[in-house]
């Protein structure tokens, strides 16, 4: 792909997104640190085709490495072609307008399905790690009780399974408590309080896929003690102090294999332009 590639703030990850994205493109660097030395950074007055975005996950916007202050989205438009074309991660409605005002393509790669596969994978990796560095016994042996059988609840249930774990899955939905069965797990529906209670009681690991406070009030009395709770959602299940320990892990691909995630994204983002260039014909 012969493009002129921007990379503009974030973490690690778009360091090694950029880096991977250069074997093929043209890539530069803009709000990191002058120590990043791998790839060249911005020069002055130059135009990109293409803007690459971390992942945006607060109303505070985009986030620069290097200190400085971000402009609300002003840099996207100030560093792009006429025409050039802007990919993020949970886009804001700012950029959505910024991109539509100045007709600049957007993409958001958190929405396709080999990205959300593939993060799902490290997520549940990472857990794994946690889980073996916080537990106060072997994951062999031990009950895990996953909460949602979404992408990371299936491949996180796979992962401590294989393990030794003992899996329980809780999901709300008939075909996910079908498909737990399927795998070999003990399933529990979320509208059964007699079964999730005892399930709860059982658990020396839960971890939780559901962003939603779906642990509180009853449900999380029941808990024991010296149960741990892996929070992999973006927002909690629970609320307030439990007399159980939660480990905040949102976002784990980011934290603990940067490289890989940032891969992920580079993977995408090439075969979106792939797709792109072959429905114009392969222009």
């Amino acid at each position: 792909m012969n493009i002129n590639v921007v990379f503009i703030g974030g973490d690690m990850r778009m360091i090694y997104a950029a880096k991977a994205l250069s074997v093929r493109s043209d890539c530069r660097i803009y709000g990191f640190g002058e120590e990043h030395t791998e790839l060249p950074q911005h020069r002055k007055g130059s135009k990109y085709d293409v803007a690459v975005l971390p992942i945006i996950t607060d109303s505070s916007g985009l986030k620069l490495m290097n200190g400085e202050a971000s402009d609300g989205y002003g840099i996207v438009a100030e560093l792009l072609n006429k025409g050039g074309t802007v990919f993020v991660g949970r886009a804001p409605d700012a950029l959505k307008s910024l991109c539509a005002a100045n007709r600049f393509a957007l993409y958001d790669y958190l929405e396709r399905e080999e990205l959300a596969v593939l993060n799902a994978q490290a997520t549940a990796e990472g857990a794994v790690g946690i889980a073996v560095t916080r537990l106060p016994r072997t994951i062999h042996g031990s009950c895990a009780l996953v909460l949602g059988f979404g992408r990371i609840g299936k491949l996180t249930a796979r992962y401590f399974s294989a393990l030794g774990a003992r899996v329980i899955v809780a999901a709300r939905k008939k075909a996910d408590l079908a498909w737990a069965e399927a795998c070999g797990y003990t399933a529990v529906g979320f509208g059964d309080e007699n079964a999730l209670s005892g399930a709860l009681g059982k658990a020396d690991i839960i971890l939780n896929t559901v962003p939603a406070p779906i642990l509180t009030g009853a449900r999380a009395a029941v808990v024991r003690e010296d149960a741990v709770l892996i929070e992999l959602a973006s927002s909690p299940c629970t609320e307030g102090e439990t007399q159980f320990r939660v480990i905040p892990a949102g976002g784990l691909p980011g934290k603990t294999a940067p490289k890989t995630a940032g891969h992920i994204i580079a993977g995408t983002i090439e075969n979106i332009l792939t797709e792109r260039s072959m429905e114009n014909g392969g222009a």
